[in-house]
C-alpha cells in the first residue's frame, strides 16, 4: 500500500497509519510541531485538524476561509506572530487550497506547509497532486473518504528526515 501511494502520489516516502488524525499527528511531530508550537489552520474543518494540534502539545490559531471554503492566503500573514512554525491548509470537500499563493507565504515567513488532504484524496492543484505541495501531506482511508480502507491514514513526503521522523511517532521510536 505504502509503495503504490508513494508511486501513484510522486513521492519517494509514504506511511500507512491508524488514520486521518494518526496522519496529521504523524506528520505534525515530523514537523517538529509540540509544546507551545503554533500551527495556523482554517477556520472551516473537520475538528481532527484542530485536535491533532491539541494532542501533540501545539497551539491551534485559526485563519479566515475564502470562497474555496479553504484557507484565505491573502489573510494569513495578519495571522503571523513571529510564532508559528507550520501552516496547515485544509483541502475541504475535494477542493484543493490556493496552494501557490500558500506557498509564498510560508517561504516568506520561513514557514512549513502539512496539507491536510484527509478530505480530498486524488485531488490535484494545477496538475500536482494534493500533498505533494507542501513539504509533508496527511490522508484519510476513513469509511467516508473518497479511497476507503474502513479506516487508516497515509503521510507522504519527499524528505527523507520528515518520513522518518513521522515513522519513529508512529512506531515506539524506531527509524
Amino acid at each position: 500500500l505504502e509503495r503504490l501511494f508513494a508511486e501513484r502520489s510522486g513521492v519517494r516516502h509514504a506511511l500507512a497509519v491508524n488514520g486521518g488524525t494518526g496522519a496529521i499527528m504523524a506528520s505534525l511531530v515530523a514537523l517538529g510541531v509540540g509544546p507551545g508550537v503554533e500551527v495556523l489552520v482554517p477556520g472551516y474543518t473537520f475538528v481532527a485538524s484542530i485536535s491533532a494540534v491539541l494532542a501533540v502539545g501545539g497551539i491551534p490559531i485559526l485563519t479566515e476561509i475564502d470562497g474555496s471554503l479553504t484557507m484565505d492566503p491573502g489573510a494569513l500573514s495578519e495571522k503571523i506572530t513571529g510564532r508559528p512554525r507550520v501552516i496547515m491548509p485544509v483541502h475541504m470537500l475535494g477542493n484543493p487550497s490556493a496552494m501557490e499563493s500558500i506557498m509564498a507565504v510560508a517561504r516568506r515567513h520561513k514557514l512549513l506547509v502539512l496539507e491536510d488532504c484527509c478530505q480530498a484524496v486524488g485531488a490535484t492543484y494545477r496538475g500536482k497532486g494534493i500533498g505533494t505541495i507542501g513539504d509533508i501531506g496527511a490522508f484519510s482511508l476513513n469509511i467516508n473518504k473518497t479511497i476507503t480502507s474502513g479506516d487508516g491514514g497515509i503521510v507522504i513526503t519527499d524528505d527523507t528526515g520528515l518520513y522518518e521522523r513521522a515513522f519513529a511517532f508512529h512506531d515506539q521510536g524506531h527509524k
